[in-house]
């Protein structure tokens, strides 16, 4: 049986899509313990259009104080500063804390639109 296409929402924020198509953010962190396994997903955002293809390289599933330093500046924080990267995180999850479960999804091989044109 073959796994489901798989889709990632991103942040409509232009910079972050730029960095998904220069190859320089591959990483999220998202709250819970997520069923998604390597293989094609789509990166993908619903409020300003936009999608690419990519394959999911790599799950893990741990606590938010589990998440590496590396993890952290991979997905664009200060490694510097971890209360920066939680109130980075409430962004999005507002009830987030150290010990919630998250799952860590890196990926690769993301197909640029409009590269066969």
């Amino acid at each position: 049986m073959q796994n489901p296409l798989y889709a990632i929402l991103v942040s409509p924020d232009q910079s972050v899509r730029d960095k998904i198509l220069e190859g320089t953010k591959t990483i999220t962190i998202r709250l819970g313990h997520r069923d998604y396994r390597p293989g094609p997903v789509m990166l993908c955002c619903n409020v300003k259009v936009w999608a690419v293809m990519a394959d999911i390289k790599t799950v893990r599933h741990c606590l938010l104080r589990e998440v590496t330093q590396q993890e952290w500046v991979d997905d664009g924080f200060p490694a510097a500063d971890p209360q920066a990267w939680l109130e980075g995180m409430r962004q999005y999850y507002p009830d987030i804390e150290w010990g919630s479960p998250v799952t860590v999804v890196r990926w690769g091989n993301v197909q640029h639109p409009h590269a066969d044109r």
